[in-house]
């Protein structure tokens, strides 16, 4: 990750990740995410979406949902 340090994702973004994710119980994460704290590395951050009751796999257990919120992403552009 060293060549990484201070890099920024420098594109448009929506961020979607279930509320059951594993990752966003790790310290910090939450805020990190849903927080504002994501947005200093990813300065075109559009939305972030946390979706109930989905966890990791989120294409795969809420297709829909997922297939709705990229679609609103990319005709939006």
């Amino acid at each position: 990750m060293g060549p990484w340090t201070g890099a920024k994702v420098t594109v448009p973004t929506k961020f979607i990740v279930g509320e059951l994710d594993i990752t966003l119980k790790f310290p910090r994460m939450k805020d990190y995410v849903v927080g504002g704290g994501m947005k200093a590395d990813v300065p075109l951050l559009e939305e972030v979406v946390v979706l109930e009751g989905v966890a990791h796999f989120l294409h795969e257990e809420s297709p829909q949902q997922v297939t709705n919120h990229i679609h609103d992403f990319f005709k939006d552009k």
